[in-house]
């Protein structure tokens, strides 16, 4: 975790108090960390001898296939959900107490919070004739070959390649 973020965790930690239980399991008469490891980082750096935790009876293999996941896998938000989430706290919190307690920095939570004010007004959709299409061929090996030797020596994109081998030339491109 970079050392922002541990800041910002450490901060929140130490004012509110509050935090996600972590995750050990037993080990004779200690316990081994399973998830949790940057909260106890923070709790030691407050001063705290002990922290909120939940036990899972789990084997070594088990504990192994935990650690190697529950600690590699991150989600992301949803923009959208997450500015409106953002400008739902910012009615009670201004942008700087915001970023001093979330993840983002100033400029990633005002753009979240101006997309929240003002999203984008949606796309109209393409007619039906403006819409790809998919060509199909059936070919040898050694013609597949040909063909893509002949597009890679006219450069490009395949499909740009492709329709300047056909002859078509006045396609324009978005």
């Amino acid at each position: 975790m970079p050392k922002a973020l541990l800041d910002k965790l450490t901060n929140e930690i130490e004012r509110t108090g509050l935090y996600p239980p972590i995750i050990v399991r037993p080990i004779g008469e200690r316990y081994q960390i399973i998830d949790g490891h940057h909260r106890v980082q923070v709790l030691r750096r407050l001063g705290h001898t002990q922290a909120n935790a939940v036990i899972w009876e789990v084997d070594d293999q088990q504990a192994l296939l935990m650690l190697a996941t529950l600690n590699r896998m991150t989600g992301s938000d949803h923009a959208r959900k997450r500015a409106a989430l953002l400008s739902e706290l910012n009615q009670s919190l201004d942008i700087k107490q915001l970023t001093s307690r979330l993840p983002e920095d100033r400029g990633k939570v005002s753009q979240l919070l101006a997309l929240h004010a003002a999203p984008p007004s949606p796309k109209r959709p393409k007619p039906i004739d403006a819409m790809p299409v998919s060509l199909h061929f059936f070919m040898l090996p050694r013609e597949r070959q040909a063909v893509e030797r002949k597009l890679r020596e006219q450069g490009g994109t395949r499909e740009q390649a492709l329709l300047t081998l056909l002859g078509i030339q006045e396609v324009c491109y978005d």
